[in-house]
Formats: C-alpha cells, structure tokens, sequence
C-alpha cells in the first residue's frame, strides 16, 4: 500500500512513550509505532449508535412495565450503560411515543424514523444514511440486559458482517435458530423446524456493508440477509448469558 509522509508535532513525554514501542522486530521505527498505535486505536472505536426496530402493532411493549420499568427505559439504561448515544427508533409515529420520546432525551439523544411496517430490512434502509460505522440493532418487543461490551469486542476482533446475541431456547422453532461452527453461524433458518436450540436473542452489531446485500425484494434481514451472510460465513454468533424476556411471550 502506498504511504505519504506527513509532518506533526508531538508533545516530547508523548514521543518517549511511542518509542517504547519499538521492539525491532515488528515495529523498527518511530513513524511505524506511530501508525501502529493510530491502527489499534481505530479498530477499538467504540460503537455508539442503535437502532430499535418495533412494529407499529407491538408499539405498546415498550410502555410495559418490568419490574416497575417501562420496558423503553430499560432498553435506554442498557445502551448509555455500555457508551451508546445516539439512538433511532425506527416505527410509525404516535403521540404517546412522541412524548416519551421527548423524555428520553434529556438522557440521550434518540430520534424516531417513521416507518409504515414493510419489513425489518425496510426498516434499516431507513438509517443507511445515518450511519457511517459499526452499529447496533435491537428487537424494541425483547429485552436484553448482559455484558454488551463482551460482544463488541468479539465483533471487532472477528470482522465480519453482522454478529448475533444468541441464547439456548427449548422453542427454537418461535425464533431464528443457528446452527454454528465454532462461533461461526453456518446456518440461519427464521422460525422454522430446526434440530438446533440455539435462537437469535433479538440484537446485533452489523458493518454498514450489510446494505450491499439488499436490493428491492428484501423485505427481512432474518429471512432474506442472515441465511446469506451465514453460507458466505460473514455471520458471527455470541452467546449473551444475560437476561432475555421476549414480551409477546409474556402474559400480561
């Protein structure tokens, strides 16, 4: 790859520690520890922002109360615990989510897209835009709460396309069930038979490169996208270990 030299000024206590890193091996000289360092500290970037995809018909899941919490500010407390702040929800429109809306912002910042419920793929076109890296997805009717952080690592370390929180389920057939290799997700099949009981825990950290496999007959990332990625082995598991509650299977 070709380089270019640049010119900067370095405070010198700054300098001294760059230069710890040469080893003489790897990294011989200072212009090398530094684009090491710079490299390291790109792939780190910590993930921001999330999108929460509900359908207009399961609005009324994120007004429900756990534990005395509606389950939106659950979903808030969970994503500004691990360093996101930005977050779209994507769905129709309504007043009553409009005003809790203007709540939640004054904790962080969060903006409805209106979507009139073509699909989940439909549904992330909407934010290709508006989003530059790495990003969160979450199933607004599920919650979630574990070591986020664990899987963002994992989806750095891994590099591929989309990475899926995954839990052991005795009803595999109600979710999207994968079937791994290792951590690799070989197969994805979306609420059907399968001899797997490991499902899709509703969140994932997708590469904006996900949008280069849509085109206008997508209509599901679980239908049409997953099965995909996991043939072009471009789909990472992660098992959550965490709390998971599925609300359309709780009575209420």
């Amino acid at each position: 790859m070709k380089k270019k030299k640049i010119a900067i000024s370095i405070d010198e206590p700054l300098l001294d520690i760059i230069k710890s890193y040469i080893d003489n091996t790897r990294i011989r000289s200072t212009s090398q520890a530094i684009e090491s360092l710079i490299k390291e500290a790109i792939k780190q970037k910590p993930i921001t922002t999330a999108i929460i995809l509900i359908s207009e018909k399961d609005q009324h899941y994120l007004l429900e109360k756990i534990n005395n919490t509606q389950l939106i500010d659950h979903h808030i407390n969970f994503l500004t615990k691990f360093g996101i702040n930005q977050v779209y929800l994507v769905t129709k429109e309504n007043e009553e989510l409009k005003n809790k809306i203007l709540e939640l912002n004054k904790r962080i910042n969060i903006d409805i897209v209106n979507e009139e419920g073509k699909g989940t793929a439909h549904a992330l076109s909407l934010i290709k835009n508006l989003v530059k890296n790495d990003f969160l997805v979450i199933n607004g009717d599920t919650l979630n709460d574990f070591n986020l952080k664990k899987m963002i690592n994992d989806h750095i370390e891994n590099k591929k396309i989309a990475t899926i929180g995954l839990i052991s389920s005795t009803s595999p057939n109600k979710r999207g069930a994968a079937i791994l290799e290792g951590t690799t997700i070989i197969d994805f099949k979306e609420k059907q038979e399968t001899k797997s009981n490991v499902i899709n825990a509703g969140i994932y950290i997708l590469k904006p490169k996900i949008f280069e496999y849509f085109d206008e007959k997508t209509k599901s990332i679980e239908y049409n996208i997953f099965p995909i990625l996991a043939k072009n082995k471009e789909l990472q598991g992660f098992f959550t270990y965490g709390k998971f509650i599925h609300l359309p299977d709780q009575p209420f």
